[in-house]
C-alpha cells in the first residue's frame, strides 16, 4: 500500500500540471529515482495513478465524485455548485442554492478521507473534471437510442456510447463511438467548458475502465448494475474466490495502452445515471483505520503499517481498490470504519462539555486544543474530537471506533520507546492492533506546529544504540560527546514532509534519517540503525495543573511557552535564564550557531523570558495570519549582533532600529538579521568573557528584494491596501531580513561565545598559572621548614 502523504504529494504535483505527466518529467519534478517512481505508482495502482504504458505518461485518478441530487440528506460525495467549480456559475454564493465553498467542513472531511486535503481549489477542480463524468455534456439520446444515428443538426450532445462513459460497456468492439477526442466531441467538450488536455486525460482513464470490465467475468445483462451489486451479497467464501481474480486484473492492468482513434473516450452521464459514490465507503477497511493519525509511527521498518491492514483487512482491500468508480456497489453505513454518511445530521449536541462519545467523528484524528483548554465556541459543528486529555485511544469494531479504557495506562507504555507493546492490554504498538482489531491514537497537534499553544503533544524522537538502548535526539550518549539535532529540529522536517530523507551532521559522522523507514543511516560506513517517534506522557494530573496554573489567559495563544522557567516570570522586563548544556533546546542553538562559526565555542546560551514581548509577538503573528487568508506565517531564528549596552534596551523594549540605531540602510530603514551567524558576527562588540550576540525569533512573511529607500515594506497589490511584511537581500536566497515593524521579533536568545584559539590561549594561561602557583607554594613549604630548624 502507497503511504498516504506519498499518494497526495504525487497527485497534487500531476494537477499543478494539467492532470498528467511524462514519467520522467514526475521523476525530475517529485526528485525520485525511475525504481522508487515505479514501486509508488504500482503500491497506489491504476485506481489512483494510471500509467499510459505508450506514451509513458501518468494521468492523476480519483473515486471521489460530485454529488448529482437537487437535494441529498447525506452521501459520500462532494457537494457543490457544478457550474461554480467550472467557472460558469453566474449566480452568486448567497443566490446559488448549490455550495460554492469547495473547502467547507463536510467536503474538506471527505477530501482528507481521499488524501486530498492537500489540493489547491484548482487542482481539485482539475482532478474532478478528468475524473467525473458528472461534469461532462450529455449524450445524444438519438445516439444511443435511435440506430447509432443522430439526424439533427449541429447537435450539442456527445455522440459516444454513454455506457462506456459510464464504464459498464460490455463490447470489446464496439458499433458506437468511443472517442471523445474526435471533432465533434471536442466541439461539444470545448462548448461544455472541457478543454482537449482533460478530454485527453478522461479518454485514456475510461479506456482503462473499459478494458478492465471486459476482462472481468460478467453474469446476466452488462449494462445493468445489479449484478455487481449482487457480489456484496454473496458469503465470505465466495468473496476470497473473487479477491484473487480481481488482485490479478489489477496487476495486469497497472499499465495501458495508449488511446487512439475511436476506441478511447471519457465518462459523461447524466444525474439519473451516476452511482452513489460507494468506492468511497470501501477504502476505509482498506486501511488500517479511517484518517489514521500520525500516531502508527514509530515504525522499525517500512510497512509495520500495512502490514496490520493487511492482515485485517486483506480481501476486501484488494476488492475496493480495483472496482470502477462507476459499477462500485454502494454499501452501508454500518460497514465503514470512517464513520462516512449523514450520522449527525438532524441531532445537535446537547451539552457542550461533554466528552465526545456522542461526536461521531470517526474519519478525525486531531483533539480540539480550544475545546480542552477552555471552551469551544463551534460546539458539535467543530471538525476535532471533543476529549478533556490530549490523547485518546480507540479500537474499531468492524464497524465503529469506541473508546479504550484506562487510556492513561496505555499511554504512559506507549510514550516509552523500548514498549513495542503492552502485553497487559493485548496490544502491540508496531502494527496498532489488539488481539485482532485496529486500535488508533488521537491526539492534539505537535507542539512544532503551535508553539504558542499549551497541551499540544510534544514529540520525542529517539535512535538505537548498539546495546539497544534509545537515545533521544538532542542528548549526549553515556561516554560520547557528540551531539545530534534536537527532536524539536527533527520533528520539524518531519512535519514539513513526513516522507522525506534529511541529511545532518555531526562533529564527527555524516548521517541520512529516512522518515518513511524510520532508520538512520551513516553515509561513510553504511550502518542503519532504527529510530522512533513518541509522545512526551502526560497524565490527567499533569493536565488539570497546566490548565489551573495558566487561569489568568483565556486563550492558549497568550501564554508563555511550556518549556519556559515558570519560576522567572517577571510581570515587567525580563529575566535571563541559562540553558544546561545537555537540553535539546540547547543542542539546537548550537547547531544552527555552529554552521557558520566552526571556529567559536560557546561559552553559554540564556534564554529571554519576557512574557509581555511574547504576548505582542503572538498577537502580531495572529494578526498576520488573518490578513494572509488564514495561511501560516513565515517564521525563522534569526542572528542579530550588537553591542553590550543595547542588548538589555532590546530585551526589555524590543529591537527597534529607531531608538537603537541601525549597522545598515541598504536594503531600508529597520532592524537588520541575518540567516548566518558569521555575518552577524561582524556587528558584535568583543568583551573581556568573548562575544554576545542575539538569536531572534522573527516573522519574515511574505518578503521583497529590499531598498535603500525604504521605511516600510513597498506595497503587494495594486489596491495599495497590503504591503510585503520584511525586506531582503536576494528574493531567491536571502540572507539578509529587514523588519519594520518592532512587533515582529522577539529577542530570543544571547548567545555568549569565544574564539576557539583564545579558549586555548585562556586554557593554557590557567595551566601554566596552575604550575607556577604550586612551585610558589612548595618553595615556601620548603622556606618555612629551613626557618624552623635554623631557630631551633
Amino acid at each position: 500500500m502507497c503511504d498516504p502523504a506519498v499518494s497526495g504529494f504525487l497527485t497534487q504535483t500531476l494537477c499543478a500540471h494539467g492532470g498528467r505527466l511524462r514519467l520522467q518529467e514526475l521523476e525530475e519534478t517529485v526528485g525520485l529515482s525511475a525504481a522508487q517512481l515505479h514501486d509508488t505508482l504500482r503500491a497506489a495502482g491504476p485506481r489512483r495513478f494510471l500509467v499510459v504504458e505508450g506514451d509513458a505518461v501518468v494521468v492523476a485518478v480519483t473515486d471521489v465524485r460530485v454529488c448529482v441530487r437537487k437535494e441529498c440528506g447525506g452521501c459520500e460525495r462532494l457537494h457543490l455548485c457544478k457550474l461554480h467549480l467550472m467557472g460558469r456559475c453566474h449566480l452568486g454564493p448567497s443566490s446559488c442554492k448549490y455550495s460554492h465553498d469547495i473547502m467547507n467542513a463536510e467536503n474538506k472531511k471527505l477530501l482528507k478521507k481521499h488524501d486530498l486535503s492537500g489540493l489547491s481549489e484548482i487542482e481539485l477542480q482539475i482532478l474532478l473534471l478528468q475524473n467525473d463524468p458528472f461534469f461532462l455534456p450529455d449524450t445524444c439520446h438519438f445516439y444511443n437510442k435511435k440506430g447509432h444515428h443522430c439526424t439533427q443538426r449541429n447537435c450539442s450532445r456527445l455522440h459516444v456510447c454513454r455506457h462506456f462513459l459510464m464504464g459498464n460497456c460490455k463490447f470489446p468492439q464496439c458499433v458506437m463511438s468511443h472517442n471523445l477526442l474526435e471533432s465533434h466531441a471536442l466541439r461539444v467538450l470545448e462548448a461544455g467548458g472541457i478543454d482537449g488536455r482533460i478530454a485527453s486525460n478522461f479518454q485514456a482513464i475510461c479506456v482503462y475502465k473499459h478494458l478492465e470490465f471486459n476482462r472481468q467475468p460478467k453474469k446476466g445483462y452488462v449494462h445493468n448494475y445489479r449484478p455487481r451489486n449482487e457480489y456484496w451479497k454473496q458469503p465470505a467464501v465466495a468473496r476470497t474466490k473473487e479477491v484473487k481474480t480481481t488482485s490479478e486484473t489489477k496487476e495486469s492492468m497497472l499499465r495501458v495502452p495508449p488511446s487512439e482513434g475511436p476506441s478511447t473516450p471519457a465518462p459523461a452521464q447524466s444525474q439519473n445515471q451516476l452511482p452513489t459514490g460507494a468506492r468511497d465507503k470501501d477504502k476505509g477497511p482498506s486501511t488500517p483505520a479511517p484518517a489514521q493519525s500520525q500516531d502508527h509511527l514509530p515504525r522499525t521498518g517500512a510497512g509495520d503499517k500495512d502490514k496490520g491492514s493487511e492482515n485485517g483487512f486483506a480481501g476486501r482491500a484488494v476488492v475496493s481498490i480495483n472496482l470502477p468508480s462507476s459499477t462500485a456497489p454502494a454499501q452501508s453505513q454500518g460497514q465503514l470504519p470512517t464513520g462516512v454518511g449523514n450520522k449527525d445530521e438532524g441531532k445537535k449536541n446537547s451539552s457542550s462539555d461533554e466528552d465526545s462519545k456522542d461526536n461521531k467523528k470517526d474519519d478525525c484524528d486531531e483533539i480540539c486544543l480550544f475545546y480542552l483548554w477552555k471552551y469551544c465556541k463551534n460546539k458539535d459543528k467543530c471538525q476535532s474530537v471533543h476529549y478533556h486529555l490530549p490523547y485518546k485511544w480507540e479500537m474499531y469494531d468492524g464497524l465503529n471506533w469506541h473508546e479504550l479504557p484506562m487510556a492513561e495506562e496505555i499511554e504512559k507504555a506507549y510514550c516509552d520507546p523500548k514498549n513495542s507493546s503492552l502485553p497487559s492490554r493485548n496490544i502491540d504498538f508496531q502494527t496498532m492492533t489488539s488481539t485482532f482489531s485496529l486500535i488508533r491514537r488521537l491526539s492534539t497537534p505537535s507542539s512544532v506546529t503551535k508553539p504558542t499553544f499549551l497541551l499540544t503533544t510534544q514529540w520525542i524522537w529517539y535512535w538505537k544504540n548498539n546495546q539497544d538502548k534509545w537515545i533521544e535526539y538532542g542528548e549526549q550518549e553515556e561516554g560520547n560527546s557528540t551531539t545530534s539535532p534536537s527532536s524539536a529540529v527533527i520533528e520539524n522536517l518531519y512535519q514539513a514532509d513526513p516522507c522525506a530523507i534529511v541529511p545532518f551532521q555531526t562533529d564527527q559522522h555524516q548521517y541520512e534519517l529516512n522518515f518513511k523507514e524510520m532508520t538512520q543511516t551513516n553515509i561513510t560506513f553504511k550502518t542503519r540503525r532504527q529510530i522512533c517517534r513518541r509522545p512526551k506522557f502526560v497524565s490527567s494530573e499533569d493536565v488539570q495543573k497546566i490548565k489551573t496554573s495558566q487561569r489568568d489567559s483565556s486563550i492558549p495563544n497568550q501564554t508563555c511557552p511550556s518549556h519556559w522557567d515558570a519560576s522567572a516570570l517577571p510581570d515587567f522586563g525580563y529575566k535571563a535564564v541559562v540553558i544546561s548544556s545537555v537540553t535539546s533546546e540547547y543542542n539546537g542553538i548550537k547547531q544552527l550557531f555552529h554552521q557558520t562559526m566552526k571556529n567559536y565555542s560557546i561559552r553559554k546560551i540564556r534564554r529571554i523570558q519576557n512574557p509581555s514581548l511574547w504576548k505582542v509577538f503572538q498577537w502580531q503573528k495572529e494578526k498576520m495570519k488573518r490578513e494572509n487568508k488564514g495561511k501560516e506565517v513565515q517564521e525563522k531564528q534569526l542572528f542579530h549582533g550588537t553591542d553590550v549596552l543595547t542588548m538589555k534596551t532590546i530585551c526589555t523594549h524590543n529591537f527597534d532600529w529607531r531608538i537603537c540605531g541601525s549597522n545598515g540602510t541598504n536594503y531600508g530603514n529597520g532592524s537588520y538579521f541575518a540567516r548566518d551567524a558569521h555575518y552577524a558576527h561582524a556587528y558584535c562588540q568583543a568583551t573581556a568573557e568573548g562575544y554576545l550576540m542575539f538569536v531572534a525569533r522573527v516573522l519574515v512573511g511574505d518578503y521583497v528584494k529590499g531598498n535603500a529607500a525604504y521605511v516600510r515594506p513597498p506595497e503587494k497589490s495594486a489596491d495599495k491596501l497590503c504591503l510585503y511584511d520584511s525586506c531582503v537581500d536576494d528574493e531567491l536566497n536571502p540572507s539578509v531580513f529587514v523588519i519594520f515593524e518592532k512587533h515582529q521579533i522577539y529577542p530570543e536568545y544571547i548567545i555568549e561565545y569565544e574564539s576557539e584559539r583564545v579558549k586555548e590561549q585562556n586554557e593554557a594561561g590557567i595551566r601554566a598559572f596552575g604550575q607556577e602557583g604550586k612551585r610558589q607554594q612548595t618553595e615556601a613549604v620548603y622556606g618555612a621548614e629551613k626557618k624552623k630548624c635554623v631557630i631551633s
